[in-house]
């Protein structure tokens, strides 16, 4: 373990070569990555020729050593949503903090929790320890003129709150923060440009008891309807009042700083503070827009079609997540807020 040493270097992508889980290594030292996405974030380093040239692949153990030698910060947060409902606003304004590191959909945690176990090479403990071992790669600095890292943030794919029990065995101690939207809204901004986790195939036989013939020749608008119904339905499934604050749209931007900071338990530092309160009047992937409400609007481009399937497959469930907002969103958040309060 004395040779291992990963200081100013980043794991960007998981892959498996002969019979075995392997890592790549990017030299990035403390470099912020305030993309929307992890990925797009990636991309842009990878333009840079120092990037290109300087890259490691090693087995995954070599990962799991460096975190028993290095370890970083756990996170403070993990973000569970439905999609099109304001998430990426959420970790836009968390990166207004140099002290803050927001990971958001890493393709390695997508990849850790939805093809490591399939592919029989790795079990299920050595799953939560890659976890672990991959966001602590990213959540410690190797230069100490650099700041302070206090928190860290990881919003993971909307299709991925299904595998919420392995974030837990992950990471027992972070909070969780559940945030939805009234479907038709979502499906309305689904079917004007379809995210690829909605093309039949992209997430393998996702609907229990149909195949991959039949899942391809579902009408798109049904098969849309039915993938967001069963997030939607994950998600009522898996809170867990103990850790999940449950937000809704609607809520936003406010809550961010209302209800959000509190429930991480993260003193935001005061100047931080007041850039965040910029960044949430502006659009989330695209700041350079103003934040505009814009439910009225969707709602009335919703076809028929499209508002029969909402009541169909999706609104049972988000009514079921409001019904749990109702009763448990008082009892969990005044404590929490006096906790982080000075």
């Amino acid at each position: 373990m004395d040779s291992v040493n990963f200081s100013g270097w980043r794991p960007i992508r998981f892959y498996i070569a002969k019979g075995q889980v392997m890592v790549d290594w990017i030299r990035m030292l403390d470099e912020p990555m305030r993309e929307p996405f992890f990925q797009h974030g990636i991309q842009s380093q990878m333009q840079h020729p120092f990037h290109l040239a300087f890259r490691r692949q090693t087995p995954l153990h070599d990962l799991l050593a460096w975190h028993e030698r290095s370890p970083g910060l756990d996170p403070s947060l993990v973000i569970f949503h439905v999609s099109r409902c304001g998430s990426t606003l959420i970790t836009q304004a968390l990166a207004e903090s140099p002290h803050h590191l927001q990971l958001s959909e890493p393709a390695p945690v997508d990849f850790l929790l939805r093809q490591a176990l399939p592919s029989g090479l790795i079990d299920k403990a050595q799953v939560v320890r890659a976890l672990r071992a991959w966001v602590s790669a990213w959540a410690q600095r190797c230069d100490s003129a650099s700041p302070r890292l206090e928190s860290v943030s990881i919003k993971l794919d909307a299709w991925n709150t299904d595998k919420a029990p392995l974030v837990a065995d992950a990471w027992p101690e972070a909070r969780w923060v559940f945030l939805a939207r009234e479907p038709l809204s979502v499906l309305v901004s689904q079917m004007r440009e379809r995210a690829f986790f909605l093309v039949p195939g992209t997430l393998g036989a996702c609907l229990e008891g149909l195949s991959f013939q039949e899942l391809a020749l579902m009408p798109h608008e049904l098969y849309c309807a039915r993938v967001l119904g069963d997030i939607y339905g994950a998600m009522a499934r898996e809170f867990d009042p103990a850790r999940t604050l449950l937000l809704d749209h609607t809520e936003l931007p406010g809550a961010i700083e209302t209800d959000l900071l509190a429930h991480m338990r993260w003193q935001m530092p005061a100047d931080d503070r007041a850039r965040m309160r910029e960044r949430i009047t502006r659009h989330g992937k695209h700041p350079h827009q103003a934040y505009v409400p814009d439910t009225e609007t969707k709602h009335s481009m919703a076809s028929d079609h499209l508002q029969s399937l909402t009541a169909q497959w999706i609104a049972p469930h988000y009514q079921r997540i409001q019904d749990l907002r109702q009763s448990y969103r008082p009892a969990a958040s005044h404590p929490l807020v006096e906790e982080a309060l000075p």
